[in-house]
């Protein structure tokens, strides 16, 4: 790309239609942070990154900037405190579209700001008065989100192969595919594993191995009920470690990489993080599909 050859808008546009891998596999090849993926993988996303680059791109301009080799840190930093009286959720999603179109690492406080509380995120602060999670239609959607904190789009496709059983053909875990063609297991809690079992063996003998969940209609939150699960699943866990309990049958390499859970305690010094087990949370972040203790610690146990 020559210099001055496009304004600058273009260019930043350029670079997101140079990381598009729509319908590709999501690939974790970050060694820096195990959460993050080469490329952009959602039209949704790639969409979101361009409205971003449009105003990033005005604002550029405005400061004299005309090529993207030229921008700097202090002109991510003067864009991101003109836009300071714009929500939590906007000054998340601004630092993330500016980090993958430039391969930076910068977060929300570096800048000064503070990271997206979950309490203002008004779809997730709990049960709206319009909710419909407790309907009939959709409370077998909500009860397997209880028990092993599937999300939302994972709901619709599982069938009952896709679950883990003990040696005494108890469901204990269920591989999920979820978006980009990641894949994971999460355990199931253990006051659920014998009616999940009955559920998924009756699913089995009426309709054989085919998805039988219902999706939840968009009055339901499903997301609500995933942090349930991961409070739940705090518990749980800290009581099975205390007691010397196996709390994965034999089976925990399913469930936990030990190289991602080995990336994730080594970014805390101490076992004990704002009261809570380092090496729980951890495990926790795994089975909810991600590696990040931040996320359990603030978005779902401090909530």
């Amino acid at each position: 790309m020559g210099r001055n050859s496009r304004n600058i808008t273009q260019q930043l546009n350029k670079r997101i239609d140079s990381l598009l891998r729509i319908g590709e596999k999501k690939i974790k090849d970050d060694a820096t942070n195990p959460n993050r993926v080469e490329g952009i993988h959602s039209i949704k996303t790639a969409e979101t990154y361009r409205s971003v680059a449009h105003v990033f791109g005005e604002y550029l301009k405005s400061q004299g900037i005309r090529n993207i080799y030229d921008i700097r840190r202090e002109h991510i930093e003067g864009f991101m405190h003109s836009r300071e009286n714009l929500s939590a959720y906007t000054h998340s999603k601004d630092i993330a579209a500016i980090n993958k179109i430039l391969d930076t690492r910068y977060t929300v406080r570096d800048f000064g700001f503070s990271n997206r509380s979950y309490k203002e995120i008004s779809n997730n602060r709990g049960i709206a008065r319009c909710d419909t999670g407790q309907a009939a239609r959709n409370s077998q959607a909500i009860e397997f989100v209880r028990s092993c904190g599937m999300r939302r789009a994972s709901i619709g496709q599982v069938k009952p192969s896709d679950f883990i059983r003990d040696e005494k053909g108890q469901c204990i875990g269920v591989h999920l595919i979820e978006k980009g063609g990641r894949e994971r297991y999460a355990v199931v809690l253990q006051e659920y594993r014998e009616r999940i079992t009955q559920q998924v063996n009756q699913a089995l003998e009426q309709n054989g191995d085919k998805p039988f969940i219902r999706v939840p209609d968009a009055n339901a939150n499903p997301h609500w009920y995933r942090g349930e699960y991961a409070q739940h699943l705090y518990s749980d866990l800290l009581a099975a470690k205390e007691s010397g309990q196996d709390y994965y049958c034999g089976m925990r390499e399913k469930f936990i990489n030990e190289d991602n859970f080995n990336k994730a305690i080594s970014r805390y010094k101490d076992e004990i993080v704002r009261g809570y087990s380092r090496d729980v949370m951890a495990e926790i972040s795994q089975n909810l599909g991600h590696n990040r203790i931040d996320v359990v610690m603030y978005h779902y146990l401090m909530k």
